[in-house]
């Protein structure tokens, strides 16, 4: 009797948790941006003491799918698309490309080039 309560008790556990795991292993494509923004700012407030911010038009920007390595980095996710850049003077208008680490692992690499 006790080996069958603990067999019943293990799956239970085991259905719960594969259950749960998608919706946790969900992230939409706004928590997506948000990672790239943050990134973002802390890269180009290194990179210039002058920046103030970083903004992605989120109207504009988007999303493809890449699951796959650049380098020795897991990438599972580009966004790019259009953004505002401001660092001292007047925000300027860019273009951006962010690589996403997926679930965990967050934004790895932000760029901008001009419009």
């Amino acid at each position: 009797m006790g080996v069958r309560l603990a067999l019943v008790f293990a799956l239970t556990l085991s259905l719960c948790a594969i259950s749960a795991a998608p919706a946790l292993a969900q992230k939409s494509t706004a928590d997506g941006l948000r990672d790239c923004e943050k990134l973002a700012a802390v890269k180009f407030k290194q990179e210039n003491p002058a920046f103030k911010r970083f903004e992605i038009a989120r109207a504009e920007a988007q999303e493809d799918k890449f699951a796959d390595k650049v380098g020795t980095q897991f990438v599972s996710t580009v966004y790019h698309g259009k953004a505002i850049y401001q660092a001292g003077g007047e925000p300027a208008d860019v273009r951006f490309i962010c690589l996403h680490g997926g679930l965990g692992k967050g934004a790895v690499f932000v760029y901008t080039l001009p419009r």
